[in-house]
């Protein structure tokens, strides 16, 4: 049994992306895989057998998204920033109408993911597919902009510009080279972060998701706290895994609840023919037994 945590906010909200936008900033949880949630998120944690048929390419996005940029920026240290920085303090005290409600963190995260994704579709990378490269500047521009302040609502519009432009900036002109980078190292990550999810599913007898992105933690527990204090999200992770004697794997969770998955199987046999083959197989088997009843109801000589 999976618990889906959503406070404050109903399923087909979550479904339709009614989230708290412009209120529930996202975090970096470094206990979480250092990925970015928001109390917006929907997490749970799924059990060996729901787990497994969950990991895929498309499931680990997220992941990948953090681990490609973690690896590309630490190449990727361009630090002239003087062009741009001058640039867009221009732009944004033309805009001090538009961000007087918003905090330099909100400004800084919308604009960069924006502009981001933009220049990542026009230049081709992750061939060209939108939402991906959506969901890597998205990460790519939190991480950038996590300095930013989410309280500064009400400071002057001055003061807002030069904290976010910096930021801004400083992903701005090592944009191309990060992209280039992730781009390149994105499906062997995705390769990899399946089998990491598959073995968690298996090892630790089920995995924590996001939003139905995959959680790469070494510790669910420790993750699972740091969801609660960070979004008071109430998430059983507990989960006891005895393999049986048939190959199969049981499941209890904290709740009591058990899950049984098969972890071998065989060929299904196919058509008249295997239904055929099946059917003599039980009455040999039967007529087997049937003679040796009749020999053990015989009377000894």
């Amino acid at each position: 049994m999976s618990v889906r945590t959503m406070p404050a906010l109903t399923a087909a909200a979550l479904l339709w992306g009614l989230s708290l936008s412009g209120t529930a900033h996202a975090k970096a949880l470094d206990r979480c895989g250092g990925v970015f949630l928001s109390a917006s998120s929907a997490c749970e944690f799924k059990p060996i057998q729901e787990c497994m048929t969950t990991c895929s390419v498309t499931s680990v996005e997220q992941v990948c998204a953090q681990k490609t940029f973690s690896q590309c920026s630490a190449s990727c240290t361009l630090s002239d920033v003087t062009t741009c920085t001058q640039t867009h303090t221009d732009s944004c005290t033309k805009q001090c109408d538009s961000i007087t409600t918003k905090s330099s963190h909100e400004v800084c995260t919308d604009e960069c993911t924006n502009n981001c994704s933009a220049d990542a579709v026009s230049k081709g990378k992750f061939g060209g597919d939108a939402g991906r490269c959506h969901q890597n500047c998205s990460h790519d521009c939190n991480a950038r902009c996590d300095s930013c302040s989410t309280t500064d609502q009400t400071t002057d519009c001055t003061t807002k510009c030069m904290s976010l432009v910096q930021n801004e900036c400083t992903e701005e002109v090592n944009r191309d080279c990060v992209l280039s980078c992730q781009t390149d190292n994105y499906t062997s990550c995705q390769t990899e972060t399946v089998n990491t999810c598959n073995t968690t599913c298996q090892d630790k007898g089920g995995a924590l998701f996001c939003d139905g992105q995959f959680l790469e933690v070494s510790d669910l527990q420790a993750c699972a706290d740091q969801l609660a204090t960070e979004f008071s999200f109430d998430i059983d992770v507990s989960a006891h895994v005895t393999v049986n004697g048939n190959g199969s794997v049981t499941t209890t969770n904290g709740n009591g609840t058990k899950t049984t998955a098969k972890c071998s199987f065989s060929p299904p046999t196919r058509g008249r023919t295997g239904m055929a083959l099946a059917s003599l197989t039980l009455l040999g088997l039967a007529a087997s037994r049937r003679r040796r009843d009749r020999a053990s109801d015989r009377p000894r000589q």
